[in-house]
């Protein structure tokens, strides 16, 4: 078991739980769905052996190299092959199809991560200054009618209604962590790592951030 993402999906649940305990007495269907997804993803961890959760989580195609010494070893199902390399013969076990190989990691845009998406960058002049001022309340006037419009169509699929209330309930954190712990499988959801939707998306987490300063 990773214990590492295991740690992050414990922050996760008990970030929103402590949100849904303090707007009682209802639960949201957004607050439902992503506390599901959470608990299965945190079932996935600990109940599935390794390969189990990496045709969950990856679901990749194997990758084969010519260098032996980089293919995990396979007991083979069927009789060896022969294969003749300058008048030597090799014996290569048939590959199966669950093999993974390691490769060289991938970079966090490609990888379906969102935290570049979060790192700060210092203003580089009076507008975006102005831009990044401390805000005391989070809410739907926070935003112009322009950034209204943009965010609900790029990042929550034209649902007006889910953007209100994903920003009330990031009004009610203590902190940018916690709402970094809430965002992150929000923008995993609606696709925020995509190109068109990187720069909306950076722009609406600047937003959320001044409620913090």
């Amino acid at each position: 078991m990773d214990k590492e993402k295991a740690r992050i999906l414990i922050n996760k649940i008990n970030a929103l739980y402590k949100n849904i305990d303090a707007n009682t007495p209802g639960v949201s269907p957004l607050e439902r769905d992503l506390m599901l997804s959470y608990l299965r993803q945190f079932y996935e961890l600990i109940a599935l052996s390794p390969t189990q959760q990496k045709q969950t989580e990856l679901k990749k195609e194997p990758v084969f190299h010519d260098d032996e010494k980089k293919v995990s070893p396979v007991v083979p199902k069927s009789k060896p092959q022969e294969v003749r390399i300058e008048e030597k013969t090799v014996e290569v076990p048939p590959l199966q199809k669950e093999i993974s190989t390691i490769n060289q990691p991938e970079s966090t845009e490609k990888n379906g991560s969102l935290d570049f998406l979060f790192v700060w960058q210092e203003p580089s002049n009076l507008a975006e200054r102005l831009a990044s001022q401390p805000i005391s309340s989070l809410s739907l006037n926070s935003f112009s009618m322009n950034e209204r419009l943009l965010y609900t169509n790029d990042l929550f699929h034209k649902q007006s209604a889910e953007m209100e209330e994903v920003i009330k309930m990031i009004n009610n954190f203590t902190s940018f962590d916690q709402a970094k712990l809430f965002l992150l499988p929000l923008g995993e959801q609606y696709d925020w790592q995509k190109e068109e939707r990187r720069e909306a998306a950076r722009s609406f987490i600047n937003t959320v951030r001044r409620r913090f300063l």
